[in-house]
C-alpha cells in the first residue's frame, strides 16, 4: 500500500473520531505483527499524524479531539520546550524543570531514560526491549508543535 492510497481511505473522514476508528482498523491489517510491513504501518502512521497535524490549528474551523486539544492547549505558553506529536503520544524536552509539577497536574510523566516527558498510554512488554525516541519516531512518524502566536504551525 502506498501514501495516496493510505491518503485515499482517509479523504471522506470528516471527523477525528471517524480518523481514529479508520486508523485502528487499517492498523490492524497493516501492523508487521500481523502480516504488513514495517513500510506500510509507518505510512499509516505518517498519514495518521499528519491529520491530527492539520488540525493543531487550535480554531473554531477545525474539529479535533478535545482532550489532546486541552493538554496541547495548556502547555502552549510554557517557554523554552519542545512539543512533538508522536503516534498517538505528546512528547516534550527543553527546559522543563521549571513547569515539572505543572506537566505532572496535566497526566505528563517522565522518561527518565529519554530525558522527556510524554502524554499517553505506554505499554511495556516484557519481551521487547525499550525503543528510544528515534527508534519511537522512525516507527510511529513524528510532528513539532509550536504557537501560532510564533506565527509558525507543526512542522
Amino acid at each position: 500500500m502506498k501514501t495516496e492510497d493510505i491518503k485515499e481511505l482517509f479523504k471522506n473522514v470528516s471527523e477525528l473520531a471517524e480518523a481514529k476508528k479508520l486508523y485502528k482498523k487499517l492498523a490492524k491489517q497493516l501492523h508487521p505483527d500481523v502480516g504488513g510491513t514495517d513500510e506500510e504501518f509507518k505510512l499509516l502512521n505518517n498519514v495518521y499524524t499528519d491529520i491530527l497535524q492539520n488540525g493543531l490549528y487550535f480554531s473554531n474551523e477545525v474539529k479535533f479531539d478535545l482532550d489532546l486539544e486541552k493538554i496541547i492547549s495548556k502547555i502552549l505558553h510554557f517557554e523554552n520546550i519542545e512539543i512533538e506529536i508522536i503516534g498517538k503520544w505528546i512528547w516534550i524536552n527543553g527546559d522543563t524543570k521549571a513547569i515539572k509539577e505543572d506537566l505532572k497536574s496535566l497526566g505528563f510523566r517522565w522518561a527518565s531514560k529519554k530525558k522527556m516527558w510524554y502524554y499517553g498510554e505506554l505499554k511495556k512488554t516484557s519481551n521487547r526491549k525499550e525503543k528510544d525516541i528515534n527508534e519511537i519516531r522512525s516507527t510511529y512518524g513524528s510532528q513539532k508543535v509550536v504557537s501560532k502566536q510564533n506565527k509558525k504551525i507543526a512542522a
